[in-house]
């Protein structure tokens, strides 16, 4: 499985864990366009999204399913599916 991995305060961690927030907004740089497209600008295609809480090693993590992305406003709204861990 290809998991896409988003590192993110408790704030969201807690939003995404109650089910209310569905879309991850990342700024469109360099850093996220190499993790949603690949060398030849095709997308990538993750079947699940790993949140983790922090930099930590024992930081809380949340498994959900991938639903693809768009692109608005200079923006990468990542869909965020149903939890699977």
């Amino acid at each position: 499985m290809l998991t896409l991995k988003i590192i993110i305060n408790k704030e969201w961690f807690d939003q995404i864990a109650a089910g209310t927030k569905k879309i991850e907004y990342r700024d469109v740089v360099p850093f996220w366009t190499s993790r949603l497209f690949d060398t030849e600008g095709k997308r990538r295609k993750y079947d699940r999204i790993e949140f983790i809480n922090g930099y930590n090693k024992d930081a809380r993590r949340l498994i959900t399913a991938f639903e693809g992305f768009t692109t608005r406003n200079n923006t990468y709204c990542i869909k965020i599916g149903k939890i699977i861990k």
